[in-house]
């Protein structure tokens, strides 16, 4: 499959070379606040705008795969889908309400997104009805209607839903053949035990000891604020004590008051070391910027609101994960219904 006429050839450019800025999508710009979407297959970040999707569809979005992942240039099972092993991913929509200017998706078992669009929907066609012979002739058929529970059950077909239980051997043939060789379940299945059981909590745990270290930072602050206030007492002693002569002794700069260390470390993993030693070292050498991996420079513009980007960080990726969790639950679970019909149709040709 090729690419869209709009689309540029894929990049591999992650960052800016001028600005050093994350960029994403197939404009490769940085991430200033448009309507985004998360490629499922790519894990990449795409601009509703760049992709011509209206934003209104926001809601509809059930699995997204990029057009570079759709036409096999990228995603994770690139190389099944190029041996042909698997079909080309496509993007996958939640059904839309159907009311016309509605773009929410619908219930469970419905065609509108509530039970108020519903009624709406119903009364539309109800006041379009130009007389009222034709009114009446609806209300008689709605009131004869003997089998409207079974009309509504109609196609209904409960066993496509459920697990395939096995009777013989005849059976195990076609269900291995369908189910166990089936390239598309394997990965999806695949993908989600990857997230289960290693992504997600991986970054689960990250944030678990990006807030141990905040604990521990918190508790640096607390000792360097009493070491402070040790020196301002000691100061306006010294000034009471200086009061009526002519020449003031100078402050060292390790007796003035310091206000609280940046405190950004690139890793979490483990506490650099005790509160106490860590304070302790910090006085000894003023010129050191850095103390076990911690930058304690004083005004540090570096690394300015690290805390709350980390934070952001981790929260937006398990936020992403989860959502990418139910989605793949979902295609699974679409997945083999198909499976499922296609075993039973196997069945019937073999007159099983």
């Amino acid at each position: 499959m090729s690419l869209p006429q709009w689309c540029p050839p894929h990049s591999n450019l992650k960052r800016d070379p001028t600005t050093g800025e994350d960029v994403y999508c197939i404009c490769k710009k940085p991430d200033y606040g448009e309507l985004m979407v998360g490629c499922d297959g790519c894990d990449d970040w795409f601009h509703f705008a760049c992709l011509h999707i209206p934003g209104q569809f926001k809601d509809l979005v059930f699995s997204f795969f990029c057009p570079y992942c759709q036409a096999g240039v990228t995603g994770k099972n690139k190389d099944a889908i190029i041996n042909g092993e698997m079909n080309l991913p496509k993007t996958l929509w939640k059904r839309k309400c159907r009311i016309s200017d509605c773009y929410k998706p619908c219930l469970q078992d419905s065609k509108y997104c509530s039970e108020e669009h519903g009624r709406e929907f119903v009364n539309d066609i109800w006041s379009r009805l130009k007389t009222d012979e034709d009114k009446a002739i609806v209300k008689k058929m709605v009131e004869q209607t003997e089998h409207l529970d079974k009309f509504k059950k109609f196609g209904q077909l409960d066993f496509i839903n459920k697990d395939i239980v096995i009777k013989n051997e005849q059976e195990r043939e076609i269900f291995d053949q369908i189910f166990i060789r089936d390239a598309t379940l394997k990965a999806l299945e695949n993908d989600l035990q990857e997230i289960l059981e290693k992504t997600l909590p991986s970054f689960k745990k990250e944030l678990e000891n990006l807030e141990v270290y905040l604990g521990w930072l918190d508790d640096v602050y607390a000792e360097i604020r009493k070491l402070d206030d040790g020196i301002v007492t000691n100061v306006e002693g010294e000034k009471a004590d200086n009061k009526g002569t002519k020449k003031k002794k100078k402050n060292s700069s390790r007796n003035r008051p310091r206000k609280n260390i940046c405190g950004y470390c690139s890793t979490y993993e483990r506490l650099p070391c005790a509160v106490d030693e860590f304070v302790r070292e910090i006085g000894k050498d003023e010129e050191t910027t850095t103390l076990h991996g911690v930058c304690t420079k004083w005004k540090c513009n570096r690394h300015q609101g690290w805390v709350s980007t980390n934070q952001e960080r981790y929260l937006q990726q398990i936020d992403s994960l989860e959502s990418m969790q139910e989605r793949l639950q979902h295609l699974i679970q679409a997945r083999k219904k198909q499976l499922n019909i296609q075993f039973y149709e196997q069945l019937l040709r073999k007159g099983l």
